[in-house]
């Protein structure tokens, strides 16, 4: 707490400038004659009164923040410098600067003039130019204007500044700003980033000790660090504790108790290293919602609060560090990339973003910039195509080879993976086994630009080809195209465009623009959850292509594996009603990676979801009104009837088939009647004995030839 001392100091400070000034003149009285004063008053009061300060520009760091508050990074200007408030600054460190650099800064005027009396004798007789009897507001003129050039008309000039900085503000002010600018070596302009560059946490968490070295770097911040001079840093921490005891700002035993703490220095890792692609993205980001940010965004001292979760984003980094498939191209050097994008489907918030293995590598944002072919993970929008047109959810088309015209006397044959033909499929099944034979079936029923029109309307932004292969993925798509393109699946049907930044604030606090979610429908809440329903099958089905990623995830979820021609791309694209992840793998060469999206993508993905939600609640796509469930045959996708192999489906209300299966007729009357021939015929009704009848069999058989 302030002493009562401090307190009657500072209210005493909290005078009118002028009067300030006027008590300068009046301190230059107690040494010059009546005339001089009347001389030096007009001398420096009309000075001042005519002199326009630029403002000064102190170049800031852009501090980025997570959406919880969280400080994730800072982009470095040309100075590393984190403003604060007045209210942030704690009174020991208060205190403790102005013992040691201007013991009378709260009861004296800017400028002392005996100080400045005896620097001038010191430098009269060493004809040059040796001590400046500088205050706080003194040194802060010079920071602020001049340069550091030892000369009469440099200081003529850093009293005229003074005076007219203590007309302009008053004591706290200037304290605040000395304490923002001032260099306390290791690179860190200002008490913020010097309290975390020394210390690992911010100012407001100083500790006495803490407080008392970083006032004593101020003087000769080389001399005295702390990380090459221990032994010196120490000795000039304790020469500001026992100041501040004469000076009664603490105890004779707080100051001793103070002394006795060793060094407790932090060598923090960087700021600037922290999710560097998100960051990039961040900057890009901010860039193009307001081109004239320029400059500002570098060394304005920008306040951008994004929409990261910084634990979800320290998940996905390690993950992919973990679990990047170890595969070599050609000539044996190591190859695969990862890009990873996760997105809250409920407000668009960009929770976590990497771009890369290695951003020291390469800076390349292969999250938002690097458009690959996702395979069959384009199958979300042809399916959700399929039912809002109406298809019942069990129709069937077969996965027998097929060929199609491509014009020009040549064919389109597709092929399934593995040359496998799986016959008749439903649409469930044929999502499960990613079959591409039924894909392009489908696609050829509802026609490719019907399929396109779905996909962009539920985010991806990408051209996509006019032809059958647009079902299979051949056109070139981003990670975050994907992951946005699920997002009306997993949210009800509603689009939102994803976010990266909240708010933007200057380096007063003031918000300079907020950026907020803008959701439109473009399926409904039956559609999206029927889709979602399906989609479920790759990880729950057996022989599903994403079905050994279920244990580790272990939770509702909607998944679609994806590898393109030649298996140069593996993707894996899931979502929970909480959160949306597009995982991509592959050669920045194009080369082929040789594995699927279950093998390639799949593990970060599952590794991920698993430990992004780990303490989020299980929670399962809750189904709208309008949804039905009935029991339909295998073999045809009608409604079951009492003799075929059936499964329970799920349908949007007015989609469902209404026949029934047939062909159970024949073999329901043959099952009647073994039942009755197998039951027990009473006594009273058995057909009589026929007399002699051994004797007529013996005898036919005789006349048998």
């Amino acid at each position: 707490m302030e002493s009562r001392k401090q307190r009657y100091r500072q209210q005493k400070s909290e005078k009118h400038g002028i009067r300030r000034l006027l008590g300068t003149v009046l301190n230059f009285g107690a040494i010059i004659s009546l005339p001089a004063v009347v001389i030096v008053s007009v001398l420096i009061l009309l000075p001042v009164s005519w002199l326009a300060l630029p403002v000064p520009r102190l170049p800031a760091d852009t501090m980025i923040y997570d959406q919880k508050g969280h400080l994730v990074s800072a982009l470095k200007g040309s100075e590393n410098r984190i403003p604060v408030s007045y209210s942030a600054i704690p009174p020991i460190m208060q205190n403790a600067l102005v013992s040691i650099e201007d013991n009378t800064y709260w009861i004296r005027p800017a400028i002392d003039p005996v100080g400045i009396m005896r620097a001038a004798l010191v430098n009269v007789l060493h004809r040059k130019i040796l001590q400046g009897g500088s205050t706080i507001t003194q040194q802060l003129a010079k920071n602020l204007y001049l340069n550091e050039n030892r000369t009469i008309s440099r200081k003529l000039k850093e009293l005229l500044i003074t005076l007219k900085l203590s007309t302009m503000f008053d004591k706290r002010q200037i304290l605040t700003m000395y304490l923002n600018d001032v260099y306390f070596g290791e690179g860190a302009y200002g008490i913020e980033a010097a309290s975390e560059i020394y210390f690992g946490h911010s100012l407001r968490q100083l500790t006495l000790p803490e407080a008392a070295l970083l006032a004593g770097l101020v003087n000769a911040p080389t001399d005295f660090d702390p990380y090459f001079h221990p032994h010196r840093a120490m000795m000039r921490r304790n020469l500001v504790l026992q100041r501040m005891a004469d000076l009664q700002y603490i105890t004779p035993k707080e100051a001793q108790l103070a002394e006795r703490v060793p060094l407790h220095l932090s060598r923090a890792a960087s700021m600037t290293n922290q999710a560097p692609y998100f960051i990039k993205f961040v900057a890009n980001e901010l860039l193009r919602l307001d081109p004239s940010i320029g400059d500002k965004f570098v060394n304005g001292g920008l306040k951008v609060t994004t929409t990261m979760n910084w634990d979800m984003q320290k998940d996905a980094e390690k993950t992919i560090v973990q679990y990047l498939p170890k595969t070599h191209d050609v000539h044996g050097v190591p190859e695969p990339e990862a890009a990873l994008i996760a997105i809250n489907p409920q407000n668009g918030y960009i929770e976590a973003l990497v771009g890369g293995d290695n951003f020291a590598k390469t800076s390349f944002d292969r999250a938002t910039k690097a458009a690959r072919p996702p395979g069959s993970v384009m199958k979300y929008f042809l399916y959700t195509t399929v039912i809002r047109d109406g298809f019942p959810t069990s129709s069937i088309k077969d996965s027998s080879p097929v060929r199609f015209s491509a014009g020009s006397g040549r064919w389109y044959i597709p092929h399934n993976f593995g040359d496998v033909y799986h016959g008749p499929l439903t649409i469930r099944r044929a999502i499960a086994y990613s079959d591409n034979i039924v894909a392009v079936k489908w696609i050829k029923t509802i026609g490719p630009l019907t399929m396109i029109d779905m996909a962009h309307k539920m985010g991806i932004t990408s051209p996509l080809e006019d032809n059958l292969t647009t079902a299979l993925g051949s056109s070139s798509v981003t990670p975050q195209e994907m992951a946005a393109g699920v997002l009306p699946l997993a949210n009800g049907g509603k689009h939102i465009k994803p976010l990266g930044i909240l708010k933007v604030a200057n380096s007063n606090g003031q918000t300079i623009f907020r950026v907020t979610t803008h959701k439109k429908r473009v399926i409904s809440p039956q559609i999206a959850y029927v889709v979602t329903n399906l989609f479920r099958a790759p990880l729950l089905n057996p022989q599903g292509t994403a079905h050994n990623l279920q244990s580790i995830i272990n939770r509702p979820v909607a998944a679609k594996t994806g590898t393109s021609s030649q298996q140069r791309d593996a993707w894996l694209v899931g979502y929970t009603p909480q959160l949306a992840t597009a995982v991509w793998v592959g050669n920045d060469n194009d080369s082929p990676l040789g594995l699927t999206g279950d093998l390639g993508a799949g593990p970060i993905w599952a590794h991920f979801m698993h430990r992004a939600l780990a303490s989020t609640p299980k929670k399962d796509f809750v189904p709208p009104s309008g949804i039905l469930w009935k029991s339909v045959c295998e073999k045809t996708g009608l409604l079951a009837n009492p003799c075929c192999s059936s499964y329970r489906e799920v349908f949007v209300e007015g989609h469902a088939p209404i026949k029934v299966s047939p062909g159970c007729h024949k073999r329901k009357d043959h099952r009647k009647n073994a039942r009755n021939s197998s039951r027990v015929v009473p006594h009273s009704r058995r057909p009589k004995r026929i007399a002699g009848r051994s004797l007529i069999k013996s005898i036919l058989k005789s006349l048998t030839p």
